[in-house]
């Protein structure tokens, strides 16, 4: 292979290489924490919400998972079906944990819980805290959005069949005005003042103004005329 032939094999394989590095920095990062929901239909009625929490760590167990709850679920919602041997479940303001001992090193921590209702929203999502034995907390917490739709560490979302996320028109009130308002609406407004009104030379301060201005005008011409004069007196006598 000539020179130039190798020169050519190596940019075209450096090229490859770094084509192939951008392509994988650029991929989005893959949801290692699922939530899983049956029936997954807006309003369901006594749900099954399966989590899985993959293991990411080479040396320490799973302990704990906490997960947020989204809006139109209470924790108080929640009731434990299955969880790792020794986990218990406890309730915070708006999120629940499973905990206990360690997991083994690489093993998933799964559960499920019953939820009382859906929302009727179209989507939910659970952002979830997933804490190893050697304190390290993985956060999956990002909510995908249409600016962002492949987060870094994306929340599990669960879309549910039949919701919406369009809020409710408001009903319009048939309520009969006050006597006050009546009143007020029956009163005739007062002008408005425009911008040409507000900035009338008529007025007063803008009156006296302006005279002072011409007055001001009226003198300058004058003595410009007198000075004109005396340089022409001057060039004649010259």
């Amino acid at each position: 292979m000539t020179t130039t032939r190798r020169r050519i094999a190596h940019f075209s394989a450096a090229g490859i290489l770094g084509v192939t590095a951008t392509l994988i920095a650029a991929a989005p990062a893959a949801a290692h924490t699922g939530v899983t929901v049956q029936p997954a239909r807006a309003g369901a009625e006594n749900a099954l919400a399966t989590a899985n929490a993959e293991a990411e760590s080479d040396s320490a167990g799973v302990t704990k998972v906490q997960i947020f709850l989204p809006q139109g679920i209470a924790p108080g919602d929640i009731t434990l079906e299955s969880a790792p041997k020794g986990w218990k479940l406890t309730t915070d303001a708006d999120s629940y944990t499973v905990a206990g001992p360690a997991l083994a090193v690489g093993k998933d921590a799964q559960h499920k819980v019953r939820i009382r209702q859906l929302p009727t929203s179209a989507t939910i999502s659970f952002r979830v805290l997933q804490t190893y034995d050697d304190g390290r907390t993985d956060r999956w917490i990002e909510i995908p959005s249409k600016a962002n739709p492949e987060p870094e560490n994306p929340a599990p979302t669960v879309k549910l069949a039949g919701g919406s996320d369009t809020p409710p028109s408001a009903a319009p009130t048939s309520a009969a005005p006050s006597p006050s308002a009546a009143a007020t609406a029956s009163a005739p407004a007062p002008a408005p003042t425009s911008a040409a009104t507000a900035l009338d030379p008529v007025s007063d301060e803008a009156g006296s103004s302006l005279a002072w201005l011409w007055w001001v005008l009226a003198v300058l011409l004058v003595a410009g005329a007198g000075a004109a004069i005396a340089i022409r007196q001057r060039r004649k006598s010259a």
